[in-house]
């Protein structure tokens, strides 16, 4: 075998042992300093961008058979930050979070399908201050170096999980529908 070949034998070889782990591999270590969970609403035609400080994942994720995975993600609504003490202090109110009575928001899923070109659809329960809903939840998970990125959006309604009540009510003030964004590292 001449020089040419060996070059690119070699090229191949590392360029696998890149691409196999991430192409063949069941995920399951979340790395937490990597990942995050964050959300988007508007407060009088203002985006208002924030995102939750601690939060744990379990998530089992095989991109050749997701119907085998699941996920369980706790987030500590005692963590919300908003970018303010005054607005963190605010959100963790009885009209917002409540978070001494609900200290944490809670996603679970084992109802997880491919819909193609690295997407995926999750169904599961989110519940928020004691209210659960059914939702789906759709993600692209992309290879990275000896892992896997897991990345989406899921838009929620204030009023169906009673968050923003009393005079936070008015959809006018501050807009119904928030966007949970969440990117999940695994390895």
């Amino acid at each position: 075998m001449g020089r040419k070949e060996m070059r690119k034998l070699l090229i191949c070889v590392a360029l696998l042992s890149v691409w196999t782990p991430a192409q063949a591999t069941a995920f399951n270590t979340v790395v937490q300093a990597q990942s995050s969970v964050t959300f988007i609403s508007h407060q009088m035609g203002v985006t208002v961008p924030g995102k939750f400080n601690h939060f744990t994942a379990q998530i089992y994720f095989d991109p050749h058979a997701p119907q085998t995975s699941s996920a369980q993600v706790n987030v500590a609504t005692t963590s919300v930050d908003a970018g303010s003490a005054d607005a963190n202090g605010t959100l963790q109110d009885k009209d917002w979070f409540d978070v001494r009575s609900w200290p944490q928001a809670t996603f679970s899923t084992k109802a997880l399908s491919a819909i193609g070109n690295g997407n995926y659809r999750a169904k599961g329960i989110l519940n928020i201050k004691g209210k659960s809903r059914q939702v789906t939840v759709q993600f692209h998970a992309t290879p990275i170096l000896g892992g896997l990125m897991l990345e989406g959006d899921l838009p929620i309604s204030r009023a169906t999980y009673d968050i923003g009540g009393g005079e936070w009510a008015d959809p006018s003030v501050v807009g119904d529908e928030v966007s949970i964004h969440f990117r999940f590292i695994l390895k």
